[in-house]
């Protein structure tokens, strides 16, 4: 057995090569690039050969900016109103089809000018302002630190684009996780300059999405990092500000009644929710359990409140704290953002790309043996996250079993272990 593990870890070994990585990358973004044009090439009325909505669920926030844009603010979360929009915009999609819009009113308001071009032509500008963000994100994000080769900035940049959740669920799905990419990555950015209210400011972009912010905001209010949130206060209000200017109050207030709605939809409701598309720890279980009951309710609280825990005691050493300690916790709660969560689409899992280039960073500064990526077991949990996120889908479609959130957790746990070790 032993032989048998060496030689497996050989071959793997000889496939985590730069140059075997940079191949891979590049025919996959080359296959991402074939399917881009073949979408908008075979669009008829917004609907692909393929069987999807050119641009998928961006047609959902384009209808939402249509909402506005045609004078009828008050009814923005109105169902009816938008499947009527949704469907004659997509007049040859299944009429049982719906993508409900749950987002704060300022991101209608953002992406109204959009509606004032054809849908094909707004689809076009978003996935360019989609991969930009994200590109600069990764771009950002590696510039700030020191411990990455500068020869290998583009072998990373191929990994990160061809990166399953970006590529097939974040962009050509047209979801809006690039955004709360961008903003971690310039908040760490900030961060590891000594400017945290900037920082703060940056991350509370992600605003947009509430549960971006549902594991970190607690842990910075644990780790007294009173001037992040005074940013973050700075950019909510702003946020808050323009959601009132565009929809007025009650829409605005109305919201968190359509964002609690759509929580108690995720463990089943009239809305069809794709549950084999999210990752985070809780709709894995109801998956896996087939709904909600008391088992899966307690296997939750079990598996949530021990890595939960062990988050919380680190943050509350923040203070105490050096650099390279932040960054490792930094890191590590990335890992567990779209796990320790209520619920997290696949395509929200791209802040693992963040969490692995920053913990990579640092293990390549400490060189605590020659092949540090490999010996700690951080390639091997990197090359599972990428390579389950292929078919853990189908997967979990079958069977109820989401192997995504197994190599995410891995990865997680790895990360706070090699930060409780060094503290």
């Amino acid at each position: 057995m032993n032989r048998l593990t060496q030689a497996l870890r050989r071959a793997i070994d000889a496939r985590l090569q730069p140059a075997y990585l940079r191949l891979v990358s590049i025919a996959v973004l080359a296959v991402g690039g074939v399917l881009l044009c073949m979408s908008f090439a075979t669009s008829d009325r917004g609907q692909t050969k393929f069987g999807t909505p050119l641009g998928n669920d961006f047609a959902g926030f384009y209808v939402a900016a249509q909402i506005l844009d045609r004078g009828y603010e008050s009814k923005l979360y109105d169902r009816d109103l938008h499947d009527q929009l949704y469907h004659a915009l997509l007049p040859n999609l299944d009429k049982n089809d719906s993508i409900p819009y749950v987002h704060p009113p300022f991101v209608a308001g953002v992406l109204r000018p959009l509606t004032h071009l054809p849908y094909e032509a707004a689809v076009a500008v978003w996935f360019a302002i989609s991969v930009s963000l994200y590109g600069a994100g990764c771009w950002f994000l590696i510039r700030s630190l020191r411990g990455l080769p500068r020869d290998q900035t583009t072998l990373i940049l191929l990994m990160a684009l061809s990166f399953e959740p970006f590529l097939m669920e974040c962009w050509l799905g047209g979801q809006l996780s690039a955004v709360g990419f961008f903003s971690y990555a310039v908040a760490w950015l900030l961060f590891s300059r000594n400017r945290p209210i900037a920082a703060g400011m940056a991350l509370g972009l992600s605003f947009y999405k509430p549960t971006l912010l549902l594991l970190m905001l607690p842990l910075l209010v644990v780790g007294r990092c009173g001037r992040i949130l005074l940013g973050m206060t700075i950019t909510g209000v702003f946020l808050a500000g323009l959601s009132l200017t565009f929809v007025g109050w009650d829409v605005s207030v109305g919201y968190l009644d359509v964002l609690l709605s759509f929580r108690k939809n995720t463990a089943g409701g009239d809305l069809q929710i794709v549950a084999w598309k999210y990752v985070d720890l809780n709709n894995s279980l109801l998956l896996l359990c087939g709904g909600k009951s008391p088992f899966q309710t307690a296997a939750f609280v079990g598996l949530f409140l021990v890595p939960f825990a062990f988050l919380v005691r680190c943050w509350w050493q923040w203070p105490s704290r050096d650099a390279t300690q932040h960054q490792w916790l930094w890191a590590a709660t990335l890992a567990w953002l779209p796990v320790l969560n209520l619920y997290v689409g696949i395509y929200d899992s791209i802040f693992v790309v963040q969490s692995a280039v920053i913990a990579a960073d640092v293990l390549l500064r400490e060189r605590r043996s020659e092949a540090p990526l490999t010996d700690s077991g951080f390639a091997y949990c990197t090359l599972a996250i990428a390579g389950s996120a292929w078919f853990s889908q189908s997967l979990a479609r079958a069977s109820g079993f989401q192997c995504y959130t197994i190599a995410l957790i891995s990865l997680g746990v790895l990360e706070l272990r090699l930060y409780l070790t060094r503290s």
